[in-house]
Protein backbone atom coordinates (compact mmCIF):
# COMPACT_ATOMS: atom_id res chain seq x y z
CA UNK A 1 0.00 0.00 0.00
CA UNK A 2 1.22 3.34 -0.98
CA UNK A 3 -0.47 6.57 0.91
CA UNK A 4 -0.28 10.47 -0.02
CA UNK A 5 1.71 11.23 2.77
CA UNK A 6 4.80 8.96 2.00
CA UNK A 7 4.54 10.49 -1.55
CA UNK A 8 3.88 13.78 0.08
CA UNK A 9 1.54 14.66 -2.84
CA UNK A 10 -2.10 13.46 -4.19
CA UNK A 11 -2.23 12.54 -7.73
CA UNK A 12 -2.24 13.55 -10.55
CA UNK A 13 0.63 14.50 -9.75
CA UNK A 14 3.15 12.08 -11.22
CA UNK A 15 5.44 11.91 -8.34
CA UNK A 16 2.78 9.29 -6.96
CA UNK A 17 3.18 6.88 -10.02
CA UNK A 18 7.04 7.06 -9.78
CA UNK A 19 7.35 6.70 -5.82
CA UNK A 20 4.87 3.27 -6.73
CA UNK A 21 6.81 1.73 -9.26
CA UNK A 22 10.30 2.61 -7.63
CA UNK A 23 8.64 0.40 -4.41
CA UNK A 24 6.90 -1.97 -6.57
CA UNK A 25 10.48 -2.43 -8.45
CA UNK A 26 12.12 -3.06 -5.30
CA UNK A 27 10.07 -4.79 -3.04
CA UNK A 28 8.84 -7.13 -5.44
CA UNK A 29 11.02 -6.97 -8.94
CA UNK A 30 8.35 -5.71 -11.27
CA UNK A 31 10.02 -3.38 -13.72
CA UNK A 32 6.94 -0.64 -14.48
CA UNK A 33 6.16 -2.39 -18.18
CA UNK A 34 4.23 -4.91 -16.45
CA UNK A 35 2.14 -3.15 -14.01
CA UNK A 36 -1.70 -2.63 -15.10
CA UNK A 37 -3.32 0.70 -14.12
CA UNK A 38 -6.84 -0.20 -13.28
CA UNK A 39 -9.00 2.93 -12.34
CA UNK A 40 -12.11 4.91 -12.68
CA UNK A 41 -10.65 8.35 -13.00
CA UNK A 42 -9.34 9.53 -16.85
CA UNK A 43 -8.15 12.38 -15.10
CA UNK A 44 -6.25 11.51 -11.48
CA UNK A 45 -5.39 8.58 -12.59
CA UNK A 46 -5.44 7.31 -16.54
CA UNK A 47 -3.85 10.67 -17.60
CA UNK A 48 -0.60 10.64 -15.37
CA UNK A 49 -0.36 7.02 -16.34
CA UNK A 50 -0.49 7.15 -20.06
CA UNK A 51 2.09 10.05 -20.02
CA UNK A 52 4.52 7.30 -18.44
CA UNK A 53 3.64 4.93 -20.64
CA UNK A 54 1.57 2.85 -18.64
CA UNK A 55 -1.14 0.20 -19.90
CA UNK A 56 -3.93 1.04 -18.52
CA UNK A 57 -7.39 -0.17 -18.40
CA UNK A 58 -10.86 2.39 -17.33
CA UNK A 59 -13.57 1.10 -15.50
CA UNK A 60 -16.43 3.14 -16.42
CA UNK A 61 -19.10 3.70 -13.81
CA UNK A 62 -21.73 5.27 -14.05
CA UNK A 63 -21.66 8.95 -13.74
CA UNK A 64 -18.65 11.42 -13.73
CA UNK A 65 -17.72 12.24 -10.20
CA UNK A 66 -16.03 15.56 -9.11
CA UNK A 67 -13.10 15.29 -11.26
CA UNK A 68 -12.21 17.77 -14.19
CA UNK A 69 -12.45 16.43 -17.84
CA UNK A 70 -9.12 14.61 -19.28
CA UNK A 71 -8.64 13.40 -22.94
CA UNK A 72 -7.00 10.18 -21.69
CA UNK A 73 -7.28 7.40 -24.11
CA UNK A 74 -7.25 3.68 -21.77
CA UNK A 75 -5.81 0.74 -23.12
CA UNK A 76 -9.21 -0.83 -22.47
CA UNK A 77 -12.64 0.01 -21.06
CA UNK A 78 -14.75 -1.91 -18.89
CA UNK A 79 -18.23 -1.04 -17.56
CA UNK A 80 -17.76 -2.29 -13.86
CA UNK A 81 -14.83 -4.57 -11.58
CA UNK A 82 -16.78 -8.13 -12.65
CA UNK A 83 -16.71 -7.59 -16.44
CA UNK A 84 -12.68 -6.82 -15.97
CA UNK A 85 -12.69 -9.69 -13.44
CA UNK A 86 -14.34 -12.14 -15.78
CA UNK A 87 -12.31 -11.00 -18.79
CA UNK A 88 -9.01 -11.72 -16.86
CA UNK A 89 -10.26 -15.12 -16.00
CA UNK A 90 -11.71 -15.70 -18.92
CA UNK A 91 -15.22 -16.75 -16.98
Amino acid sequence: MITAQQVGSYKPNIDNFHFAHAKVERTLGITKDRILHVAQSLFHDHAPAKSIGMTTVHIKRRGNGAAPAASAAPDQVFPDMASFASAVTGS
